[in-house]
């Protein structure tokens, strides 16, 4: 076993618990890292960082389930819309540039941040404590968007499906993260299995993240239960556009060497 990547574990703890806590995908946090100072391949960093993520997510989720926060059905339900996404984006990032997803996906996040941030300072939030799944319906075309950026880029299902859950169908901010994070961690797992076929994950750096989620990823949770709504929700808008300016930067970049 090589030690190589020993430091990431506390850097993956530290993500996970931000993650898990304020519903974002973790995975893209990690990608500018593996690409940029680890200097990886940009598929073995979204590679690599979604199976960091399947773990993390995982953990997380297990913990708010034993919350009592996640909404069952209604995440069950995203899953299946999301899965469709999912197949067609894990091809797209084979053959189809991913600086120009990452290009796509930056604006469409930003625009969900800067919503969810405006939200944050008028104290607008979701109040219902259940939804039922037929409230979905009308809202059907998210998930799979969510789910081909998810598999693509390495972010996409829990930056599209907190709004869809808070905004769209007026669930609670840590309800709707709870059941965001729940609908991440499981498409990850089928974006995962996906990229064990084509071999691009480096287990000897995940080896170490992924030791790293599974910690921070049962503290996530437990820190949300104590943080206020409107603190959460501009982390999260934070985060996202932190996430989204990367992506845009990528983008613009690939652009201007045409």
């Amino acid at each position: 076993m090589s030690f190589e990547y020993w430091y990431m574990f506390p850097v993956a703890v530290t993500i996970a618990v931000l993650a898990n806590s304020s519903g974002f995908s973790g995975g893209v946090l990690f990608q500018p890292i593996f690409n940029l100072v680890l200097n990886l391949p940009i598929q073995t960093s979204v590679a690599t960082g979604i199976a960091t993520e399947t773990v993390g997510m995982t953990s997380g989720a297990i913990r708010y389930i034993y919350y009592n926060m996640v909404e069952l059905s209604l995440g069950f339900t995203m899953l299946m819309l999301a899965i469709p996404g999912v197949v067609l984006g894990n091809h797209a990032l084979i053959v189809i540039n991913g600086d120009l997803l990452k290009l796509i996906l930056g604006f469409i996040i930003i625009f969900v941040a800067s919503m969810q941030f405006v939200n944050a300072l008028r104290k607008s939030f979701g109040k219902r404590d259940h939804v039922p799944v037929e409230d979905i319906y009308p809202l059907m075309w998210v998930p799979p968007i969510g789910g081909f950026f998810s598999a693509s880029t390495g972010t996409g299902v829990c930056e599209l499906s907190q709004p869809l859950l808070e905004k769209g169908l007026n669930l609670k901010t840590k309800r709707a993260n709870a059941t965001a994070i729940l609908v991440e961690a499981s498409a990850d797992w089928v974006i995962t299995i996906l990229n064990l076929q084509a071999g691009m994950i480096m287990w000897k750096l995940w080896i170490f993240t992924g030791a790293g989620v599974i910690i921070g990823g049962q503290i996530g949770p437990y820190i949300s239960r104590f943080l206020p709504e409107r603190f959460i929700k501009i982390i999260f808008s934070l985060a996202v556009v932190i996430i989204g300016s990367f992506y845009l930067y990528k983008g613009f970049i690939w652009l201007t060497n045409l």
